[in-house]
Formats: structure tokens, C-alpha cells, sequence
């Protein structure tokens, strides 16, 4: 079983805290239903779409999946999002422009809508309170950022992103981690990393000899967690 906290110190302690988003900041168990119901709910009414589910599907697969992947030579002077688009949509023998309005639609726009109802409230509440004492909050996700943390109600004094033209690198590529710290002149050690995922957000942190803290999936579980840190 993985190591799933690694702390020299109380939390408060740290000069910054880094967060993940997806499945970090909300429940993504409970997204994930919703999201299924309602693309069921519409694709029960356009069945001639259906192919979209397999587009979608090949999309996350090739995002978690994107730096075991060889692409053409020319591909690497665009933005990744792009890459994957173009990946996709010729496995799939679609074109670009469809794989991306599949991917706008349902991972990015219809997810905004019942995000806030899923939001873990005691992460938001710590995130709160630590920017109260003067700590900076910041989020670092594989995936865009801004719209998500504005669905969620949550502010932050950072927000990055694997797409962003300084990263470029998905997790646990430690060039993400590593752009923050220097944008924000610290030291590894002066900073933790809290995700959801030891193979993603905890490698990225032992990559750059970050201390970290991975949350447990379920609420229960989580809970019981953060009964041990936040007392």
C-alpha cells in the first residue's frame, strides 16, 4: 500500500499549500453520478451522437495517460490541449474540432453546473482559514483551473494548470511544482502538496522532495483524516 501522508509539521506552518482540484476540492465519486445521469438523460434522446461517449472516454484515457504517448515531431510546437484533440479525433477518425467541442461540453461546461454540490466544505473552510493567517492557498491541476474554482465558490492566490505555456508537463512531471515554487520563491520544504492521488499529486511531491498529504476518495474516510490533522 502507498504512503499516503508525508509531514514534517502542523499544516499552519508551511509558508504556502498547494491543492489539487479534481477529486481534491470535491467528491468525485459523487460528479461523476450526476454526470452520468445526465448524459444519459441526453444521449437516450440523440442516439445518433453516441460515438461522443467513445470520444470522451479515449480523451481522459490519453490526458492521464499523455506523456507514454509518441507523437509526431511537428505536434510539439502546439499547446498540449491541442495534441490530445488531434490524437483523439485520429484514432478516432473524427476531426479536431468535433473532439474538442465533446471534451468543452462535457468535461469542462455541464460539469460547472453541479460542481458547488459536491464541494468537500471542510476543505473549503481550511482553504479559508488559512488565507485569514496570512498563508497563501494554491491549486495546481492537470486540468484548466479558473472556471471550476469559481463553480466551487473558492478563492485562491494561485491557480495553475499542466496547459499553462510555463508548465506544459502533466503530474507527476515535477515541472509544475517546480515553476510554483519559484514564482513564489520557495523551497520545497517551505511548501506541502494535498491531493487525492499517491500516483499523481504524492509522486509529483517526492519528486521535488515536496511533504504531502493525499486525501482519502470517500467522506467518511476523508473525514476521519482530517480529524487527525486539523485538530
Amino acid at each position: 500500500m502507498p504512503v499516503k501522508m508525508h509531514i514534517e509539521k502542523n499544516l499552519k506552518e508551511y509558508k504556502a499549500v498547494i491543492f489539487d482540484l479534481d477529486g481534491t476540492l470535491y467528491f468525485q465519486n459523487q460528479l461523476r453520478i450526476r454526470m452520468a445521469i445526465r448524459l444519459l438523460g441526453y444521449y437516450a434522446f440523440h442516439p445518433f451522437q453516441i460515438k461522443d461517449l467513445m470520444l470522451l472516454r479515449k480523451f481522459r484515457f490519453v490526458r492521464e495517460k499523455w506523456d507514454t504517448w509518441r507523437v509526431p515531431e511537428e505536434w510539439k510546437t502546439w499547446s498540449m490541449d491541442q495534441a490530445q484533440y488531434e490524437y483523439v479525433a485520429k484514432k478516432m477518425k473524427s476531426t479536431r474540432e468535433r473532439v474538442e467541442r465533446i471534451v468543452e461540453k462535457w468535461m469542462y461546461e455541464q460539469p460547472l453546473k453541479t460542481l458547488f454540490k459536491c464541494r468537500d466544505e471542510k476543505l473549503a473552510y481550511l482553504m479559508t482559514s488559512l488565507r485569514e493567517e496570512g498563508i497563501p492557498v494554491l491549486v495546481y491541476s492537470d486540468y484548466p483551473v479558473e472556471k471550476k474554482l469559481k463553480a466551487l465558490e473558492i478563492r485562491a492566490d494561485g491557480m495553475y494548470s499542466a496547459l499553462d505555456k510555463e508548465i506544459m508537463s502533466l503530474k507527476p512531471e515535477p515541472k509544475g511544482l517546480m515553476e510554483i515554487l519559484r514564482q513564489w520563491k520557495l523551497k520545497p520544504s517551505e511548501a506541502v502538496m494535498i491531493g487525492d492521488r499517491d500516483s499523481k499529486d504524492g509522486q509529483a511531491a517526492r519528486n521535488v522532495g515536496m511533504d504531502y498529504i493525499i486525501l482519502e476518495k470517500r467522506r467518511g474516510k476523508r473525514e476521519l483524516l482530517y480529524e487527525q490533522l486539523w485538530k
